[in-house]
């Protein structure tokens, strides 16, 4: 009888996108199961393509989901993040193996808890999360967060490129991605301004695009006009795998930590971040995974959080040329 899994991942884009390794090695491991993934509406595009999942199931109230939960007749749920919704979902929906960590009180909902640390920073997300499958014996293998883009949509990306901007697929360009939800400070508008300015300059073979979601076309509006016509907005606003397929055509990622940095890496694209030296946001733990990777962060003693007391606006320490240094190194590492 096959196995039918249910994994829960119902936070942000990056976290979801942290588990991809993880189902990689599921499937791996049971290629006849039947796997699901139960995630938030928002996120969930990250998976929209992905050959090695049987379904996305959506968050929606907690009694509908449970009882498209229950019909699913799962008999194991793997819970990477833990919150009352996600332990009593799969409590009430009777799914004999329940596994997750045992940091939090909503544990009491799992059967088959997994001690980790979370909170000591000490291992990245991903490999936390891989942690969780070694109750069902699994064998390991390096595994690497993947996000799929199908033909066609590799194709409506490329006619939106070349209708709206006039780029080809031959065309070089770098996506600079400025703004965040606020899980991490950002760096500054005017760094990220002038760093542009310079890129640009530098680099005249390359198309600089500015993009970011529906609360951050303000920023995106005063960068272009103090940049230029030289650079490109994405203005438009467009489902998330049609954002992926966007991402998929550039050759370099530039952003703060955030949602869209952690696609960048799953794509395989060269990125380059920027990163406060707080402790629940350190790139060992949330940064991009893997190599071909460049954060830069201030040089300054990591805090423990930020009371903004210290009179420092931290992230200016990182220099608009640093980052041009950084990028230079990341241009030369390009097959164009």
């Amino acid at each position: 009888m096959e196995k039918r899994i249910l994994l829960v991942r119902t936070d942000r884009i990056g976290d979801l996108v942290s588990i991809t390794p993880a189902i990689a090695v599921l499937r791996k491991n049971f290629p006849h199961a039947y796997i699901a993934v139960l995630a938030s509406s928002y996120a969930s595009g990250v998976l929209k393509n992905n050959p090695q999942i049987n379904e996305v199931i959506i968050k929606k109230g907690f009694f509908e989901t449970l009882k498209e939960v229950r019909a699913h007749k799962f008999d194991t749920a793997i819970v990477f993040f833990l919150d009352f919704y996600a332990g009593a979902l799969v409590w009430l929906a009777k799914i004999p193996l329940r596994i997750g960590p045992v940091s939090k009180i909503w544990a009491m909902f799992l059967n088959t808890r997994i001690k980790q640390s979370r909170s000591k920073i000490e291992r990245h997300e991903v490999d936390f999360n891989l942690d969780l499958l070694k109750p069902l014996f699994v064998f390991f293998y390096p595994a690497k967060p993947q996000i799929f883009v199908p033909k066609k949509n590799e194709n409506k990306a490329r006619k939106y490129l070349k209708d709206t901007f006039a780029l080809l697929p031959a065309d070089p360009f770098i996506i600079v991605h400025p703004g965040s939800k606020g899980s991490a400070k950002n760096w500054p508008e005017a760094n990220y301004v002038l760093f542009v300015q310079n890129a640009m300059r530098a680099y005249p073979n390359f198309k600089f695009m500015l993009t970011g979601g529906p609360d951050e076309q303000a920023l995106l509006a005063r960068m272009a006009s103090a940049l230029g016509p030289q650079v490109l907005v994405l203005k438009d606003a467009m489902p998330l795998e049609d954002f992926i397929a966007i991402i998929n055509e550039c050759k370099i990622f530039i952003s703060n930590s955030t949602g869209p940095l952690h696609i960048a890496v799953a794509l395989g694209k060269k990125t380059l971040s920027f990163y406060p030296m707080l402790k629940g946001c350190m790139p060992f733990r949330w940064g991009p995974y893997g190599k071909g990777h460049i954060v830069l962060q201030p040089d300054i003693k990591q805090c423990p959080k930020c009371d903004k007391k210290c009179g420092v606006e931290c992230m200016t320490l990182i220099s608009p040329q640093q980052a041009l240094e950084a990028l230079d190194k990341q241009i030369k590492t390009l097959k164009l």
